[in-house]
């Protein structure tokens, strides 16, 4: 016991008598926390700035009408819907330039909602369904993150498109209800 005493004693001497020692002990003490620090800074709110990431959508849509709706354009209104919201960059443009932009990394992904979207859309209400599809292009390559948050962009998009043609049909259904009534 004594020795291992003894042989503790001699190597504090040399540290303490030694300034690159004390250097090098600082730097192992501190710079783990400077690591910790810096990464959860960082990594805090990932979609908290996602006003950057650029989205381009293109409208192609010519609405249609049905006789529970009357005239309605879908395209349109998510286009208005989307004007409001500022959780992504979006931008409006034609569908050659989304693509494009998509393609030389200058958007993140684009949305193009095709022409017959509407017309689509309210096929439910005739008994002939055509399932109505926006197209969506991703630059993988352009980040590791965006990909992800512009996925979440189209459930958003998704949840708007359901949320604007329930209140359209429900809007038409109370318009054609009262006329009946009447």
């Amino acid at each position: 016991m004594k020795n291992v005493w003894r042989v503790i004693k001699r190597d504090a001497h040399r540290i303490v008598s030694v300034p690159v020692a004390w250097i090098i002990i600082a730097g192992v003490l501190v710079t783990p926390a400077l690591y910790a620090w810096f990464n959860i800074a960082a990594f805090w709110d990932p979609y908290g700035n996602t006003g950057n990431i650029s989205v381009a959508v293109a409208n192609l849509d010519q609405g249609g009408s049905s006789d529970l709706t009357g005239e309605l354009n879908a395209g349109d209104l998510i286009v208005d819907k989307l004007e409001d919201n500022d959780e992504l960059g979006w931008y409006f443009t034609s569908e050659a330039q989304a693509r494009e932009d998509v393609d030389s990394g200058d958007a993140y992904a684009a949305f193009v909602i095709p022409a017959d979207f509407t017309a689509n859309m309210l096929s439910i209400t005739t008994g002939d369904y055509t399932q109505p599809a926006i197209d969506y292009y991703v630059n993988e390559k352009s980040s590791a993150i965006a990909p992800k948050i512009t996925d979440t962009g189209a459930s958003q998009l998704e949840t708007q498109i359901t949320e604007e043609f329930t209140a359209e049909v429900t809007k038409g259904r109370n318009r054609g209800h009262h006329a009946g009534s009447r």
